[in-house]
Formats: structure tokens, sequence, C-alpha cells
């Protein structure tokens, strides 16, 4: 199995690369937009209180919030039917470059 490298670069607020021949932009997003997308994806069952989450959801709105097609030297916003309609090979790369850019996957810590 290869590992896939990706060139980035840093126009205005996208960080920029080519995925399938294709330019796209990704943005960092807040804490807040983290935390309220968390939020919006977690249901509590009313009944025992437990609470699950739609995984599916925060995929979508995800990708939605951070990830950008260049269109004419500019970035517009995917669409949810142009994340639902995208071919899987695409879908997953971008989401694993915007992952990488937005949620912390390791963190290393010294002592203080």
């Amino acid at each position: 199995m290869s590992v896939e490298t990706y060139k980035m670069t840093v126009e205005g607020n996208y960080v920029t690369t080519e995925v399938l021949g294709k330019k796209y932009g990704f943005r960092k997003w807040t804490w807040g937009e983290k935390n309220a997308l968390t939020a919006e994806c977690s249901l509590v069952n009313p009944i025992n209180g437990t609470i699950s989450y739609n995984q599916v959801n925060f995929n979508e709105q995800f990708m939605l919030k951070t990830v950008y097609k260049s269109v004419d030297e500019k970035f517009e916003p995917l669409t949810v039917e142009e994340i639902r309609m995208m071919d899987a090979q695409l879908g997953e790369r971008l989401f694993q470059i915007t992952s990488k850019l937005n949620l912390v996957t390791n963190v290393e810590t010294q002592n203080l």
C-alpha cells in the first residue's frame, strides 16, 4: 500500500492542492464551528438519556464547511448533492486531507 502525498499551497484563506486532477481549497474551521457541529450531530434518547452520534451527517457537514472546489480561479463551496454523488475515492481523499488540517488525531506533550 502506498502513501499519497499532496503539495499544499496557501492561497488567501485556503490551503490548496490538486486531487485527482482537480484543484480544491481547504479552510480551517474554528473551535466554535467544531463544537456546534458536534452538538448538532449528537442525539439524546429521551427515554434513557443515552447519546448517539450521527457520523454520516457530521462527515457531510464537515466537508461542506471545509472543502471548496476551484471554479474559474475562485473557490466555491461544495453542495450536499456533489458530496453525495462524489466518487468514493475522491471523497475519501478530500476527507482525509481536511481531517488532517482540522482534526487533532495525535497530540504530543512535554512535561510542563
